[in-house]
């Protein structure tokens, strides 16, 4: 009798746990284990504001401007490996963003690059974003 009473006992144990769906959700603390960055020091930064006009429609002396802001970051980590980060916008907040980092960014300064969730390990790539440490 113990024996049957152990038995479905543990039957709907298991039947219980089959049967419990995971949440599924992934929030944003699961996805920042993933996000590559690179550490060091600010040796160089070069921002170029562009500007060129866009025809419409393709008609001739129907022109709209188009502004642009790139920045280019030079940075070295602790072992002597350096890096360049680049962006390029022309969407407004991205390019408030890039001058901004551009004001606050000094050389010399130690500096975290966010580049999102792929590290290619290339000499040049592209960020999402920087901060100070």
């Amino acid at each position: 009798m113990k024996n049957i009473i152990l038995f479905l006992a543990c039957i709907g144990l298991l039947c219980s746990c089959a049967s419990t769906k995971p949440s599924g959700k992934v929030t944003q603390q699961d996805l920042n284990m993933f996000k590559k960055t690179f550490e060091g020091t600010l040796l160089s930064k070069k921002f170029v504001p562009y500007s060129r006009k866009d025809s419409v429609i393709g008609i001739p002396f129907w022109t709209k401007p188009v502004t642009a802001n790139y920045l280019k970051l030079t940075v070295m980590d602790e072992n002597g490996k350096i890096r360049e980060f680049y962006d390029y916008s022309e969407d407004n907040n991205r390019k408030a963003e890039l001058k901004q980092y551009n004001n606050e960014l000094n050389k010399g300064d130690l500096v975290i690059i966010d580049m999102g969730f792929i590290d290619e390990g290339n000499s040049e790539e592209l960020f999402d974003s920087v901060t100070k440490k």
